[in-house]
């Protein structure tokens, strides 16, 4: 069963485009350096924020600058939140295959019906 907001994804095209968040009274708990792009996670307020430094990233891509997606935390196993969700769904839903986040969490995507990429993190 859901029962809380896990983090807000975002993309942005400059690093320094962080201190816009850090103003907010967001501050930065982890750092990831990839060959593409950089991973920063920002807690605040009881809210994490998983941002996405990437500069050459295009806005005709599939995700745009800006929200990339949404997450939500479930009390159970994620196989159970999934086969709640296909049950419930009058649409046939496709699920990404269950993943492993930054430290080791377990999530998988899935999109509404206009392909906003929701994530369910347990």
């Amino acid at each position: 069963m859901i029962n809380a907001l896990h983090h807000i994804a975002l993309i942005i095209s400059k690093e320094e485009y962080l201190d816009f968040y850090r103003n907010l009274g967001f501050t930065e708990v982890f750092r990831k350096e990839r060959s593409y792009d950089t991973v920063v996670l920002m807690d605040g307020y009881g809210i994490e924020l998983e941002i996405f430094i990437d500069g050459s990233h295009e806005k005709k891509d599939v995700e745009p600058l800006g929200l990339r997606h949404f997450a939500l935390k479930v009390s159970g196993r994620l196989e159970e939140e999934i086969e709640r969700l296909r049950k419930a769904s009058q649409e046939v839903l496709d699920f990404s295959p269950i993943m492993s986040d930054w430290r080791g969490e377990r999530y998988v995507f899935v999109k509404d019906p206009d392909g906003t990429a929701v994530e369910l993190h347990e």
